[in-house]
């Protein structure tokens, strides 16, 4: 990229501060000579939302990594355009507040991703016509990954093998942060037993009448109980008449004794501490299959690009109310986010998780990031559900995947999620 080298750097800071991070990372990564960045954000009054708070995110991250960098100052210039879709206003805010400031042998560079419509267009061309030193302009592609430059053509095919982010540097250029903490998997032998029964096609074991029954631990409004003391009188006594299956046993005696629902004679142990009981509950009521998802990835797709984390609990902190939400698995892939959500469910309730999923990774990963959803649906639901999902959010096949109950083990699962997240 040397013979691309250029003094200053423009970005456009749109709602998703993401591509801005990835440009301004493998720019600062490859260009020694660059000494300024400047972010060009709407400002906020009662015609337009402002984008100021993603510019501070985007700076702060940025100068974690680059606060050493040979020429570049902190902190970065900004731009405030007061009328994103006024061309008038926008090349007076351009003029005013940068362009004066460029001496004529600096050279710049304009990334014009980021931004409305309206905004990249205006500023480009305000640049093209007012600045007289070197000019250069590119935009990063989000469905092909490639840097493309207006004056060379393609700088790099795919900036996912050149810029990585970790899960918590993703979520805070959003504006949010982690609400819980990272907690040890208690149950790798017990998961080892559900995994075998994928493999022998014996899952429909532990939903029949003498497998886990989940209408046992629900409260009166439907919800899982998670305090044992809580449980009504009535679950109570079933839960003592109540006799798990062959399969079931296999799994509690896997388990840490302290966590264990049943004793070795199959009766309710009524003695569980809240805590455990609450933890054991929430394995057995699908926790497994979020584990399964999570140590099928870490075996077979985890590497120096690509990391998986689990069980993240969000929210922003501006958020008032109960507005916090869980991503059950996550990999991602460079910068490219992938969310899973994992149901024990058959039905066409999983379209809901489905939406919730893709949504959610949109929020932090942005129109690059992909969503699966992990189901135990037979094929045909499972196709409804796909096709639907895919028409209800845009048609677009190449950013969801639905898997069933004949994806379960582990080889089809790492082999269906390899190929949708590599393309492979």
């Amino acid at each position: 990229m040397r013979n691309n080298f250029f003094d200053h750097l423009v970005l456009l800071i749109g709602t998703n501060p993401l591509p801005n991070f990835v440009v301004a990372d493998y720019m600062l990564q490859n260009n020694p000579k660059i000494e300024k960045i400047w972010l060009v954000h709407s400002e906020k009054n009662n015609y337009q939302a402002g984008t100021k708070k993603e510019a501070e995110r985007l700076e702060a991250l940025l100068k974690e990594r680059w606060k050493n960098h040979p020429n570049l100052k902190f902190p970065l210039e900004t731009i405030h355009l007061s009328d994103v879709s006024n061309s008038d206003s926008i090349q007076t805010d351009i003029n005013q507040q940068m362009i004066r400031e460029f001496k004529n042998n600096k050279s710049i560079h304009l990334n014009y991703t980021g931004g409305t419509k309206s905004m990249s267009t205006h500023v480009y061309w305000v640049l093209k016509e007012n600045v007289k030193s070197q000019k250069q302009f590119s935009y990063l592609d989000a469905r092909t990954f490639r840097l493309i430059s207006d004056e060379s053509g393609v700088l790099e095919s795919d900036l996912r093998k050149k810029v990585t982010l970790s899960f918590d540097e993703m979520i805070r250029l959003h504006g949010f942060e982690r609400k819980n903490e990272p907690k040890d998997f208690l149950f790798s032998d017990a998961l080892k037993i559900f995994q075998k029964c994928m493999k022998n096609n014996q899952l429909n074991e532990f939903s029949n009448e003498c497998g886990y029954n989940r209408e046992l631990f629900l409260d009166s409004k439907g919800k899982l109980v998670e305090k044992l003391s809580k449980l009504s009188e009535q679950c109570l006594k079933h839960l003592k008449e109540f006799r798990p299956n062959q399969l079931m046993m296999a799994v509690i005696n896997k388990m840490p004794e302290e966590y264990r629902l049943f004793d070795m004679n199959a009766r309710f142990n009524e003695n569980l501490p809240n805590k455990k009981f609450k933890t054991a509950v929430k394995f057995f009521d699908g926790e497994w299959l979020e584990y399964h998802c999570a140590n099928v990835l870490q075996d077979h797709l985890t590497n120096d690009k690509i990391r998986t984390e689990q069980n993240w609990v969000i929210k922003k902190p501006d958020w008032t109310g109960d507005l916090d939400f869980e991503l059950d698995v996550v990999l991602i892939n460079g910068y490219q986010l992938t969310g899973i959500s994992c149901t024990t469910d058959t039905g066409k309730y999983c379209k809901s998780k489905g939406f919730e999923i893709i949504h959610r990774t949109r929020q932090i990963g942005g129109d690059e990031s992909k969503a699966v959803l992990l189901t135990r649906m037979k094929d045909k639901t499972r196709d409804l559900v796909q096709k639907e999902l895919e028409y209800e959010t845009g048609g677009n096949q190449g950013n969801i995947l639905v898997l069933g109950e004949k994806h379960l083990t582990k080889e089809i699962l790492a082999r269906k999620i390899k190929q949708f997240v590599l393309y492979e």
